[in-house]
């Protein structure tokens, strides 16, 4: 994308190259990770015909918005591989929506959501923690919708102005950045010393979000009934650890 132009890449075009990826390197998943795949409809509905048509042998998942997806279309990724879709939500107070530019009604989630899952798609939701305007009372808003929503995978991130951004020109225009240390814009620590909430505090609500939301008796049994294999259960025992590490 170059200014306000976006180019699409044509489904023919997209579908050659899976086709490439499986001949020459035996691959079987794919992840799109376009800000928003289903951003051309037409496009994104000829590229599952095509997937089906030609038998093409791979799954894959992609990010999307949620107010750029249907259940029709839905049921037409789902039938051509689609196994999960990420949203990014990012807040649940509508000022903070409208300082980010995302002012997207809130009921929008709850019906992309369900109507990701009635396709047999799972839903994976971003949030973010950290915005302009942020306060404790928002924070914890938002952490209630995402429980809310309930996703399989719910992906909590420090919100981070990476260069070249509206936010960080707003950032270092009014004195707001910590650290110019580009190694540490990983989005889980605070860039940014907001005027309406410390640092400290949006890092310690991050990693309680995780705990609360992980840690949840209901989530783990679901997560258990949906392990298909040996491997899988390493896998899950190896995240669950992982993060129970890095969020001590």
């Amino acid at each position: 994308m170059s200014g306000r132009h976006t180019r699409f890449r044509s489904a023919a075009n997209i579908a050659d190259e899976i086709k490439l990826l499986i001949r020459d390197y035996g691959i079987r998943e794919v992840s799109f990770y376009d800000d928003t795949f289903t951003a051309n409809r037409e496009n994104v509905l000829e590229l599952c015909g095509t997937i089906r048509r030609e038998g093409i042998d791979i799954t894959w998942s992609c990010m999307s918005r949620i107010d750029r997806v249907d259940a029709g279309l839905l049921r037409e990724m789902k039938s051509a591989g689609c196994h999960q879709i990420g949203y990014g939500i990012e807040s649940a107070d509508e000022g903070i929506l409208r300082n980010i530019r995302k002012p997207i009604p809130l009921d929008r989630a709850n019906q992309a959501v369900e109507w990701t899952r009635r396709a047999g798609i799972n839903v994976r939701c971003m949030f973010m923690f950290g915005n302009p305007g942020e306060t404790e009372e928002t924070m914890e808003k938002t952490f209630k919708f995402a429980l809310e929503l309930d996703p399989d995978i719910a992906v909590f991130n420090i919100t981070t102005p990476f260069p070249g951004t509206e936010m960080f020109d707003w950032a270092k225009e009014n004195g707001y950045l910590l650290t110019r240390d580009w190694a540490k814009y990983d989005l889980s620590g605070c860039i940014m010393r907001l005027p309406t909430l410390e640092p400290e505090k949006i890092e310690r609500f991050y990693r309680k979000a995780y705990r609360r939301f992980y840690m949840r008796p209901g989530y783990l049994i679901r997560r258990l009934f949906k392990i298909r294999n040996f491997t899988e259960l390493q896998m899950n025992i190896r995240s669950f650890l992982s993060m129970a590490r890095g969020l001590e």
